[in-house]
């Protein structure tokens, strides 16, 4: 029973991280800019699995193989993503964009079929990705005045997202092409290579940080974002990826709004309604639905 219901557990578990990342990007943001946060999250991140691997005193996968892939997820995975959807938030709301990240299950879905021969694509779990963003749509509650809007900025803040979106899909679908190698060791490989992709980006496009300015909230929340929301998140991603695949795994873009919205119960003391429990209720049974064969 325990292993049959680890993945779910492990997805749960990326929902609070990823989820509570974007709060703690915006504090951070005050202080520090976008490209350098994501520079120092992915390095810090590559850090804390290196220093595990040691502890562990295992070997490292290093072939040609292995970092072509690396590089590949790395960009896809961090660097791109990271960047376009940062710039895409800056011109639609935040409902907007939990609901066009909520596309990613599909997009997962559709990659799978044509890149990936043992992944099975089964009509449950096109259900069940179905009622999950069904769910997502009366969690969030957007209306249509947000999501037709012609204007300029406005649909490409759109277009941004949907492409950052794009890129997790085809990175999560990849990462299942190099499955025999350990998790830790392509968490690390993919990390390592966005690093150095990020520290590029951020030396030419943006000023360095001035450091003397950061007070110790500011690097503690940062090293919090590197190594519990980058690092140790990333080897999660790649984990459930081996365990139940890139499809179940793409689900976790369905619990990152739920996450957000029991803290603003708690913490902000915001209402609850019918058609946010419907919703919690659809998202968990999509959920569910695309884990079917696993839990009996």
């Amino acid at each position: 029973m325990k292993k049959k219901l680890l993945p779910l557990s492990l997805l749960l578990f990326l929902g609070i991280v990823w989820g509570s990342g974007f709060a703690i990007i915006k504090v951070i943001l005050s202080s520090v800019g976008p490209l350098w946060i994501m520079f120092s999250r992915i390095a810090l991140g590559s850090l804390v699995l290196i220093i595990w691997l040691f502890i562990k005193k295992r070997s490292f996968t290093s072939t040609g193989e292995f970092w072509f892939w690396s590089f590949i997820i790395g960009f896809l995975g961090f660097n791109f993503p990271f960047s376009i959807i940062a710039w895409g938030q800056l011109y639609i709301p935040s409902s907007l964009t939990a609901i066009l990240m909520g596309i990613n299950p599909i997009l997962t879905l559709i990659l799978s079929y044509f890149l990936l021969k043992d992944e099975e694509i089964s009509s449950i779990k096109i259900f069940g990705i179905t009622i999950g963003f069904l769910g997502l749509i009366l969690l969030i509650g957007l209306n249509n005045s947000e999501v037709i809007h012609l204007n300029s900025m406005f649909l490409f803040g759109q277009i941004a997202v949907l492409l950052g979106t794009s890129s997790y899909a085809l990175a999560t679908v990849l990462t299942k092409k190099i499955s025999h190698i350990p998790a830790t060791d392509r968490a690390i490989g993919s990390l390592l290579s966005a690093s150095f992709i990020g520290f590029v980006i951020a030396i030419i496009f943006e000023p360095f940080p001035n450091l003397n300015s950061l007070d110790f909230g500011t690097i503690f929340l940062i090293f919090i974002l590197g190594i519990l929301s980058t690092g140790i998140a990333t080897f999660v991603w790649f984990k459930i990826v081996d365990l139940e695949g890139p499809i179940f795994m793409s689900m976790v873009n369905y619990l990152i709004p739920v996450w957000a919205l029991i803290l603003g119960i708690y913490l902000l003391d915001e209402s609850i309604n019918f058609a946010i429990i419907i919703g919690l209720v659809f998202i968990f049974i999509g959920i569910w639905l695309t884990q079917r064969k696993k839990i009996k």
